[in-house]
């Protein structure tokens, strides 16, 4: 008879309940770090001067300085109309209620002013926002008293221009004028707040533009003794043995072209053993210098595992992890930490739908990334949110709604901009709010992905839109 793992709803760390086990003093801290990072970028940031001066950028005061244009973009990526023009009218709006002039309702020079900012300042938000809320983690929502990171890919597409065509292509199965500029990501997630820590871009096709080697590009931004967790196309020799080399360990699910036979490898358990992995050939994108670096084998655990519960798609799942301590690290904490990986799926929806990051709008590449950033920025921020409501009225971040928090906090913002007063109270009601939106627990709900509003029946374009447009002018 099989170990079988049937999984079970989670409510905080493997081993606690949603309740902290943090000091009173020290939750009332991290409380204060969340809640001001939400307070801090729904309004112009003086965060933005100092990253700005380190980097020696210069700027003219005007209207639209960096402060300004960067809290209006994180505003736009944040609202449910993402134009230029909202911000436009957001920005008039705030200026009347603090007694200044209006300014013209033209977009023009706000996109100025965003395409002067240098990608380097979002670069470093992102990374601020990222530490502020590592900062504000409570003890509970950690694995082993260990950071875990989740990696995952998508793609994106982008406005159809010159510009982005070059440097995303589209894909060589659309014709040219048929399709949009497409561009593979990558990100780090936090697995106790969900925020994100770091990202990678670059093109859809191509050498070098997997997932693997997105993240082989930003390895270092890992800080030692965290762990890794990742679907099975990471689990190759190369991410495993950076548990030896650099102290982060990895889990992933088994690569699906690598045979395992547990009759062979060294006994931890049922299902569980020991196994090394050798060294293979030297590949083409790495050099020998570092190559060389690299271990001649890996100690791997290997630990198979059943799930029986109605919906799952999966039914034996096979797991390859550096954790090789069985006592410390047992095999049904790791089928339960590999069952959360889901969540990462989950924030890539919540990246994709609900901040509708699926198509952007920026015309050039370094507008692309810029845009991109200023949604991750926007994402920690909510996420901040949800962690703050968490720490104060006791729940697990990861069961409070992201979309119920988006609304409420645009609801905080529109407050803090027209000058409504009793900030302190709403902000109280912001959190009140997010604590209520519990996503619900439905095990073994099952959905089939079939969709009943039916499609417009339109034609698919076969050719560039101005040709089609000229030879209808033409026939009129």
């Amino acid at each position: 008879m099989q170990w079988c793992y049937q999984p079970h709803h989670f409510t905080g760390g493997l081993t606690v309940n949603d309740q902290s086990t943090d000091a009173d003093f020290e939750v009332q801290s991290k409380l204060r770090k969340a809640s001001s990072l939400v307070l801090d970028l729904l309004l112009p940031q003086v965060e933005v001067a100092r990253i700005c001066a380190e980097l020696k950028y210069e700027y003219r005061e005007r209207i639209y300085h960096p402060m300004i244009t960067v809290w209006l973009f994180i505003s736009q990526v944040l609202s449910a109309d993402h134009s230029c023009q909202q911000a436009v009218t957001r920005f008039n709006a705030y200026r009347v209620a603090k007694g200044l002039l209006r300014v013209s309702s033209e977009t023009t020079s706000y996109c100025k002013a965003r395409g002067n900012l240098p990608e380097r300042l979002f670069e470093r938000l992102l990374s601020w926002t990222a530490k502020r809320c590592e900062e504000a983690t409570d003890q509970a929502w950690l694995f082993q008293d260990r950071i875990v990171e989740m990696v995952d890919g998508w793609t994106l597409t982008m406005a159809d221009t010159d510009e982005n065509q070059e440097e995303y292509p589209q894909m060589k199965s659309q014709k040219p004028g048929c399709g949009f500029p497409i561009a593979r990501m990558i990100g780090l997630f936090s697995l106790a707040t969900g925020a994100i820590q770091r990202t990678a871009v670059g093109p859809y096709r191509g050498k070098q533009t997997g997932e693997t080697s997105l993240l082989r590009t930003i390895l270092d931004c890992i800080l030692p003794g965290r762990i890794l967790l990742a679907d099975r196309y990471y689990a190759n020799f190369w991410l495993l043995a950076l548990g030896p080399m650099r102290g982060i360990d990895l889990v992933a699910r088994a690569h699906q072209l690598r045979k395992i036979d547990f009759r062979r490898g060294l006994k931890l358990g049922y299902l569980d053993q020991l196994v090394a992995y050798h060294k293979p050939a030297r590949p083409k994108w790495m050099s020998k210098k570092e190559y060389d670096q690299f271990p001649c084998l890996v100690l791997v655990r290997h630990l198979k595992y059943k799930v029986e519960q109605k919906g799952f798609r999966t039914r034996e799942i096979t797991l390859a992890t550096t954790l090789v301590d069985a006592e410390t690290y047992a095999a049904e904490d790791l089928a339960e930490l590999f069952r959360r990986r889901w969540q990462v799926e989950l924030h890539i929806r919540s990246l994709k739908t609900q901040m509708q990051m699926e198509h952007l709008r920026c015309k050039s590449p370094q507008m692309v990334r810029k845009e991109i950033h200023c949604h991750m920025i926007g994402f920690n921020l909510v996420r901040a949110a949800i962690m703050a409501s968490a720490l104060k009225f006791g729940r697990c971040p990861t069961r409070l709604s992201f979309t119920g928090a988006m609304q409420a906090i645009e609801e905080l913002a529109a407050c803090l901009r027209l000058r409504s007063g009793r900030g302190s109270e709403q902000f109280d009601n912001l959190l009140e709010t997010i604590s209520e939106l519990v996503v619900g627990n439905r095990p073994g709900r099952q959905e089939k992905r079939e969709l009943k509003r039916r499609q417009k029946n339109y034609k698919l374009m076969k050719t560039k839109r101005n040709p089609n447009r000229n030879r209808y002018a033409t026939a009129a």
